[in-house]
């Protein structure tokens, strides 16, 4: 079967698609702000523990890597149920190979949050500082560039703004799934 952009938009509504949209940003928050954190410190107990002189086991990695998982999904809470098959999911991630930067995968999220927010709330500088931002390369550190056009990131307010917005699209989420029927 074809798909047809046509027939598709006569069966969808507006609301479906942004619903659609607003629920791939926030998986895509999920995975790269939670979860690249998640693994930058799995990756610093495993160098900590190295350091310690403790064997790096594949049962210790397992262990390391389980109990980290089920502390950020909330497993002992009861909010999220993680399964024993996740012990062994850091074995095929990449990123533990190589040297410490998947928390900048989360850092460019929550900068890049930061500097949208102070443009949605009016800031006129916040495009300019945007723009100056981009058009410095790599003239300097990046939290050093980000603190010229007021995000430091050094300081909670990026991570703040961060939350504010994931929490603004949520509650967008639950407003139009409730116009839909699909939350009551």
């Amino acid at each position: 079967m074809r798909f047809s952009l046509r027939r598709w938009h006569r069966h969808s509504t507006r609301d479906e698609v942004r619903l659609s949209l607003l629920g791939n940003y926030l998986d895509n928050a999920r995975a790269t702000v939670f979860r690249q954190v998640e693994f930058a410190e799995f990756e610093l107990k495993i160098h900590e523990t190295a350091e310690e002189g403790t064997a790096l086991t594949g049962d210790l990695l397992n262990s390391l890597y389980a109990g980290i998982a089920r502390e950020y999904y909330g497993h002992e809470k009861g909010i999220c149920v993680v399964d024993e098959e996740i012990e062994s999911e850091w074995t095929y991630i990449p990123h533990f190979y190589y040297n410490f930067y998947v928390y900048q995968y989360a850092t460019s999220f929550t900068a890049s949050a930061a500097l949208s927010e102070k443009a949605l709330a009016g800031d006129t500088d916040a495009i300019a500082g945007y723009l100056e931002l981009l058009s410095a390369g790599g003239s300097d550190y990046p939290i050093e560039l980000l603190k010229k056009v007021g995000v430091d990131m050094t300081a909670p307010q990026a991570l703040e703004a961060t939350m504010i917005q994931l929490n603004r699209v949520m509650d967008e989420i639950e407003k139009i799934a409730s116009r839909l029927g699909i939350l009551r």
